[in-house]
């Protein structure tokens, strides 16, 4: 699993709409030992372009999108960027 990716309750990345446990802070293996933020704020890599107060939500690849309809909502975005980028989030349980 990536940096500031979205890690599922599994302890894996988080699939596309899933509901996040968190995000990691480091790269790690499944089955390791990992640092997770699991309340506050976060900083995620952007799947796509994100806006300041968008409600975000897990791509295939653990990445923040913009949550769709049916989404499973893991934050809101505090500050905006787009794919490749980095996002600061208030994580949401």
């Amino acid at each position: 699993v990536a940096s500031n990716r979205f890690v599922g309750f599994s302890g894996s990345l988080c699939g596309a709409n899933q509901k996040a446990f968190g995000v990691s802070l480091s790269n790690f293996s499944n089955g390791s030992f990992a640092s997770i933020v699991v309340l506050g704020t976060a900083i995620v890599e952007a799947g796509g372009t994100i806006n300041v107060g968008d409600k975000v939500a897990s791509d295939s690849l653990g990445r923040a999108i913009v949550a769709t309809t049916g989404a499973e909502v893991n934050g809101r975005a505090l500050t905006s960027a787009v794919v490749g980028e980095f996002v600061k989030i208030l994580l949401v349980p």
